[in-house]
Parts: C-alpha cells; structure tokens; sequence
C-alpha cells in the first residue's frame, strides 16, 4: 500500500478552499447584515416588552437566543449539508 498515492474519490484541494472562501463571506455578509439590524430590533423588542406586560419580557429574553441558535444552526447546515450532498446521502 503506498501512502503517496492519489486519493480518487476524495474532494480536491481546490475544491475545498473555494468552499472555505464561500462560508467565510456567507458568515461575513450574516454578520454584517445583522450588526445592522440588531439595534432597531431590540429597540423595537424593548417597545414591545413595555407594552405588552404579559408576553413582552418573555419574548425580549427569548428572541435574541432563538436568533442565535438559527445562526449557529444556519452555519452548521452550510458546512455539513455541503458534505451531504456531495455523496448523495451516503
């Protein structure tokens, strides 16, 4: 078995950065998308929890945490769902 061969059913280096390259700026342009948002929202969060005293400081704890897991959750679709279809499931 030489250690040195050529791997022809595996993904090419090439390959692999530009998939590194694209997940970076798809984090970058999230990133940068919701630093300019966030300030409205959670002014507009704080609004809501004044107004509505039953479910406003419920809603004003939760959003930002379930927006954070969708985020992770989002990052995590890109870097194992790119594997997943690759195989077709396998």
């Amino acid at each position: 078995m030489n250690p040195l061969r050529n791997d022809e059913n595996g993904q090419s280096v090439l390959e692999s950065v530009m998939i590194f390259i694209a997940l970076v700026l798809c984090l970058m342009v999230l990133v940068i998308v919701l630093s300019n948002i966030w300030p409205a929202f959670t002014s507009n969060l704080t609004n809501y929890s004044t107004n509505e005293t039953t479910f406003g400081p419920t809603v004003k704890k939760l959003t930002p945490l379930l927006i954070g897991v969708a985020v992770l959750l989002a990052i995590l679709a890109l870097i194992f769902g790119i594997r997943l279809f690759q195989n077709g499931g396998d």
